[in-house]
């Protein structure tokens, strides 16, 4: 059955008496995590410096920031410059989670999760996918040591991987009621942004996105625009952190569609879920159809999403880029 991301934790969005229950627990947390930072700081507990810089891009929320996306649209700028990054994730629920699995040159692997294998479609650079950052990068640069640059989608509370720079990504609907966990959605209070070299504003100015040309899931070669499909019935489906929001954007370019279905993010999708919409266009997010694939018919259209970082955002962080690297 389908089901809305945020009704898993329904307490998180809201000041209400779950949370307020649950909010000196929240307070027990964030002491812990505030400890836990220090020990890092006084070196009671060991991070690792790699060879090369390492580029921390998270949140201190759970999921649902468009971080991934901005991880794309970075990498592609710093090959554009010249440089030559690999990226660390941790597959998040993937069967590989515990371990350290390589992707390279945009292939991938059923169990290496779906946000993995989306970057490794998008990127073609070398991944590695594992939970231990230290272990992950370390075997990334054993077989690719021309990489000069490590860029990590997620992992900003991972200290024990030491960071040259720290990315921030935030939405704002992903504060939630504003607690730490478990009576709200952060996993570090909000004081965390202000050690940050750089906050962005997921829905501010320094981002416009826009919905690129569909491909067809059972034949990627196949492509339409999202203007084709004006005036047909249309469903959509979308298993991420908020997953309305794809929805309006799809309405946004003038679509009616007549079932929306949201799924928790990483659902792990089986072709009973496709079932009810085999007699009409279906409307998918990229990380979606990574698990969707081997139940792929021609009636499912992949609608990725094209992110623009502002001149402003990409001058900043190749200025602060190149003062860490040369001072």
């Amino acid at each position: 059955m389908a089901e809305n991301s945020r009704q898993q934790g329904w307490w998180l969005w809201s000041k209400n008496p779950v949370s307020l229950m649950l909010w000196p627990l929240s307070l027990i947390f964030s002491l812990l995590v505030k400890v836990r930072v220090l020990l890092y700081q006084w070196h009671f507990l060991k991070s690792t410096k790699l060879p090369i810089p390492v580029l921390i891009i998270g949140n201190i929320s759970l999921g649902g920031n468009g971080k991934t996306p901005v991880v794309v649209s970075l990498l592609k700028l710093l090959q554009d410059k010249g440089y030559q990054p690999g990226i660390l994730t941790r597959g998040y629920k993937s069967d590989y989670e515990q371990e350290t699995t390589i992707l390279s040159q945009a292939h991938t692997f059923d169990k290496a999760g779906d946000e993995a294998n989306m970057l490794s479609e998008l990127c073609k650079c070398p991944i590695a996918v594992g939970a231990n950052r230290v272990e992950s990068a370390t075997t990334l640069l054993k077989q690719f040591p021309e990489l000069d640059l490590l860029i990590t989608d997620d992992g900003l509370q991972h200290y024990a991987l030491d960071r040259d720079i720290e990315i921030i990504v935030q939405r704002q609907q992903a504060y939630g009621n504003g607690f730490c966990l478990p009576a709200g959605p952060l996993r570090e209070p909000k004081t965390r942004l202000k050690n940050a070299d750089i906050i962005i504003d997921r829905d501010g100015p320094d981002i416009s996105e826009r919905l690129g040309s569909c491909w067809n899931l059972k034949k990627p070669d196949l492509h339409c625009e999202i203007s084709d499909f004006t005036g047909q019935k249309v469903n959509a489906l979308a298993g991420i952190g908020f997953p309305e929001l794809f929805f309006d954007a799809l309405r946004k370019q003038g679509l009616t569609l007549n079932d929306c279905q949201s799924f928790s993010d990483h659902e792990n999708f089986t072709a009973q879920h496709l079932q009810p919409f085999i007699n009409s266009p279906l409307l998918v997010t990229h990380k979606d159809a990574v698990k969707l694939r081997p139940f792929a018919t021609e009636n499912i259209w992949v609608v990725p999403l094209e992110l623009t970082l502002s001149d402003d955002l990409q001058y900043r962080l190749l200025t602060l880029l190149e003062h860490r690297l040369h001072g």
